[in-house]
């Protein structure tokens, strides 16, 4: 008797937890359809006009942790891609017609238990993948769990790796740990990778034996074109001198984001396969930089994806309010951080 109702204690008391998370479609700047998740802590805006896209995360009376584009927001249906901004899944390596298809149409959205929602994204037949995203509010936790779904719906396997590329509003800190190995072994190593447009001598970036620091308040102003290149036989690019990029094979599951204006601490938690190949020489986590915003990227191994079935990339996304400038040395950085990750936890992939 005791444990039945020690068992109807404990389920009145999931079922007050999950109610304190709400659900509620609003207008977001001409998006009619985006879904607001909040919990009294944070706050989340998805898109369903779009996407699948996460446009919004700030802490309840707070602001944008990311960046939005505003000759962007609250259009739809162009025919080539728009950065548009906020949180985006995207697939590695970065191939112009299959990294950089469209979002630009409605997708379908599921109601999950507990406050939950699942997005469907277009079948994109560049890649033979729909992306499907799920995200999940816990209700007493600055913190929205998002899950990535890679779907093949092609009928040949095909090989990609989960990249998850999250645009923060410009005048931060992006934060990435840098590992240290074995100090006596002979080829024990660790990869810090720059992409051709990097100079490592730019003052946006410190580098630790522990950590990377990568400031967007220190990128210069944009100024002349560095480079023209030819993406596809009617697409050329160009590159800006402003812009930078870097990546690092780190194996800890994390990356961090600090705005001093706003107080606001972001951590991306995310599974790591020691074992597994890497995109871009192994980087588990990238960071580009320009004028107008700064990206922390995390990705996932390679892996080939069999017809019908799907790959699962889990993260979480924290964000802490009221939180004292992190500083800029390295046993600084680390010491004011480790408050703040002890409250997040490792995600680990989830088993087959």
């Amino acid at each position: 008797m005791r444990r039945l109702w020690m068992a109807a204690l404990m389920a009145l008391a999931t079922v007050g937890a999950v109610a304190q998370v709400k659900v509620e479609q609003v207008n977001y700047r001409g998006w009619a359809r985006t879904l607001k998740l909040s919990n009294g802590l944070v706050e989340v805006y998805v898109t369903t006009d779009v996407g699948p896209r996460i446009i919004d995360f700030r802490p309840v009376g707070g602001n944008n942790i990311f960046h939005v584009r505003a000759d962007e927001v609250g259009k739809a249906g162009e025919k080539e891609f728009k950065l548009r901004g906020g949180w985006r899944p995207w697939l590695a390596p970065e191939v112009y017609h299959i990294t950089w298809f469209p979002d630009n149409v409605p997708c379908k959205v599921e109601r999950l238990r507990g406050g939950g929602l699942r997005v469907y994204g277009p079948r994109e037949p560049n890649s033979g993948i729909q992306k499907i995203v799920e995200v999940r509010l816990y209700p007493d936790k600055p913190c929205v769990r998002v899950t990535m779904r890679l779907r093949n719906v092609w009928r040949r396997p095909v090989t990609y790796a989960a990249w998850s590329l999250p645009v923060m509003k410009p005048g931060g800190r992006a934060i990435v740990p840098l590992d240290v190995g074995n100090l006596a072994a002979f080829a024990d190593i660790r990869r810090i990778v720059l992409w051709s447009y990097a100079n490592p001598t730019d003052p946006r970036f410190s580098f630790f034996n522990r950590l990377i620091v990568v400031d967007q308040a220190k990128v210069p102003p944009r100024e002349k074109v560095v480079g023209t290149y030819r993406v596809s036989a009617t697409v050329t690019n160009q590159r800006h001198n402003d812009e930078a990029k870097i990546g690092t094979d780190t194996k800890q599951g994390w990356v961090a984001y600090y705005h001093p204006k706003d107080r606001v601490l972001f951590v991306k938690r995310f599974p790591v396969n020691p074992k597994g190949v890497y995109p871009d020489g192994g980087c588990t986590v990238e960071v580009y930089s320009c004028q107008e915003f700064i990206e922390v990227e995390c990705l996932s191994h390679f892996v080939t994806i069999r017809p019908g079935s799907e790959f699962v990339f889990p993260m979480e996304f924290w964000l802490f309010k009221n939180v004292d400038d992190v500083g800029d040395t390295e046993d600084v950085v680390l010491q004011r951080l480790q408050p703040y990750l002890k409250q997040t936890r490792p995600v680990a992939f989830a088993r087959d």
